[in-house]
């Protein structure tokens, strides 16, 4: 079959029946969906590696203990799942706001704008951080670890955390303009600002201390890096131990957080409706179009 170049609009729809269109009448679905995936990817690789014997059981780092097969696997389809997830939640919360924003304030518009696009940042991290497990260790040297492997792994992880710190001060500020927010959800908001400020706090000396640790006393000795393998750390310093758990603090403070849009998502409805640009009126939008090239 053969078509000549044509603008079309979407041709799902038969215009004497009604309009193919996808509907949630409850939206708290998603956070469901997302805080599992979320929660599946910090248990299960955890889990495993502990049957497997693949590292010490007492709190590896969550990437770590997501580093070896077949924990890598679990620990990417459970982060490239909640990431989808994500691509669907923040958008509806996002317009969810937008309807909330009576008195048309422009710093909530502002905020959630901000919000949206630093959580988009986070849920990207999840995908590079799932593509490129640390424990891959099958590399010629320890340099060429670094420089693919943990490099790469870092600028995910680093996407993740800083996304997520900075989605909970954008949130805590909207939570607290909101006019139609209760007082306990804004205190709750503040406390959780408050908790991320400590963390954040307690690893200024200790994560680069471990880094460090991990590159060995000559960590610009690039030379001495090419002569040698590398493979995780089965012995952790009291600075792994602190970003250990700071980390994992992170992670379930994150999916309380989420968890908690649950409430507020439930009274959203999302209707996606499917149709032909013939079936819009003059006072509707016009519906997206296609470009149809040659198809042989």
């Amino acid at each position: 079959m053969k078509a000549g170049d044509s603008q079309v609009g979407l041709v799902f729809c038969a215009c004497w029946n009604d309009h193919i269109a996808l509907k949630w009448q409850k939206c708290g679905i998603f956070v469901a969906l997302l805080v599992s995936f979320l929660s599946l990817a910090l248990l299960l690789p955890y889990i495993t590696m502990i049957a497997k014997k693949l590292l010490p059981a007492f709190l590896p780092l969550v990437s770590d203990a997501g580093g070896y097969p077949p924990c890598s696997g679990i620990f990417a389809i459970c982060l490239i799942f909640a990431a989808f997830f994500s691509m669907i939640l923040f958008p509806i919360l996002y317009e969810s706001i937008k309807h909330r924003n009576i008195h048309d304030w422009k710093f909530i518009k502002l905020a959630n704008k901000g919000a949206l696009i630093v959580i988009t940042i986070s849920f990207f991290g999840l995908i590079i951080t799932a593509c490129n497990p640390v424990g891959f260790t099958d590399v010629p040297n320890k340099f060429e670890w670094v420089m693919t492997v943990l490099g790469e792994h870092g600028v995910g992880a680093s996407m993740i955390f800083i996304g997520v710190g900075l989605y909970q001060f954008f949130v805590g500020a909207l939570w607290w303009y909101l006019p139609d927010a209760s007082k306990t959800d804004r205190y709750i908001k503040l406390g959780f600002m408050g908790v991320y400020i400590i963390l954040f706090l307690l690893t200024v000396y200790p994560l680069p201390a471990m880094v460090l640790e991990e590159l060995g006393p000559h960590p610009f000795d690039f030379a001495r890096m090419k002569k040698v393998s590398y493979d995780l750390p089965r012995v952790y310093s009291v600075s792994h131990m602190i970003c250990s758990i700071c980390e994992y603090a992170v992670c379930i403070l994150s999916l309380i957080n989420i968890a908690l849009l649950y409430k507020d998502l439930q009274k959203v409805s999302l209707r996606v409706v499917l149709r032909h640009k013939s079936c819009t009126t003059e006072a509707e939008e016009p519906a997206p179009s296609i470009k149809l090239k040659t198809i042989s």
